[in-house]
């Protein structure tokens, strides 16, 4: 931090290891300056998505590559269901929205405890949704974005849990570093423009559960 023209920078010896998670964003100002300030220390990185689409890359020896083929034969990922949802005249949102629907009572039928989160960009289209899935659907969820509170949101995720909502409405966020595996159905109303946060993106509903 800096305060009055005084830097206060850690401690380089105060660790010997730092690990650090969705290490895709070393590259980045903030990022690379946190792995910096402990020169001394071993990192190990960790990433599902190492290409970048600057095209920077992550400056480290690869230690250990785990492909997503052994991960299905492995039994973490299963396999996807891809529902998609054509329209002539119809409204596309309520389209998707009534095929969520379905999609999510017939996995209840059979027994299943799958959870929806209902994906797009931008805050107002996250309300339109919200609306639209109140007033057409029996679905219960709610929305969650950026301009909501830290309890807010963990109030929300709590209800999700403990089966009070059926699903989310998300603007870019429960993203990285959420885990969730009964979040099992994804309604993209608008889909990620890269293909790396996309697949990212599939492989949370991915996940099979398995010890």
């Amino acid at each position: 931090s800096i305060n009055e023209g005084i830097a206060v920078l850690p401690d380089p010896e105060l660790f010997d290891l730092v690990l650090v998670d969705e290490a895709h964003h070393v590259p980045a100002f903030t990022w690379s300056n946190i792995v910096r300030a402990f020169p001394r220390a071993k990192k190990i990185f960790f990433t599902a998505t190492p290409f970048r689409r600057d095209k920077k890359e992550i400056e480290r020896r690869m230690a250990f590559n785990y492909p997503l083929a052994r991960a299905y034969e492995d039994k973490i990922f299963g396999e996807i269901g891809y529902y998609p949802v054509i329209t002539d005249d119809q409204n596309p949102d309520l389209a998707i929205a009534k095929a969520t629907e379905k999609v999510f009572k017939e996995d209840k039928a059979v027994g299943l405890r799958h959870y929806i989160m209902v994906r797009t960009e931008t805050k107002e289209h996250a309300q339109v949704l919200s609306e639209l899935y109140e007033s057409q659907t029996t679905l219960r969820l709610q929305k969650i974005d950026s301009t909501k509170t830290y309890t807010f949101i963990n109030k929300t995720i709590a209800k999700l849990r403990g089966g009070e909502l059926d699903g989310i409405i998300c603007v870019d966020m429960l993203g990285e570093g959420f885990d969730f595996p009964n979040l099992k159905i994804a309604a993209i109303h608008s889909p990620k423009k890269s293909l790396a946060n996309t697949l990212q993106f599939i492989g949370r509903f991915a996940r099979t559960n398995a010890e």
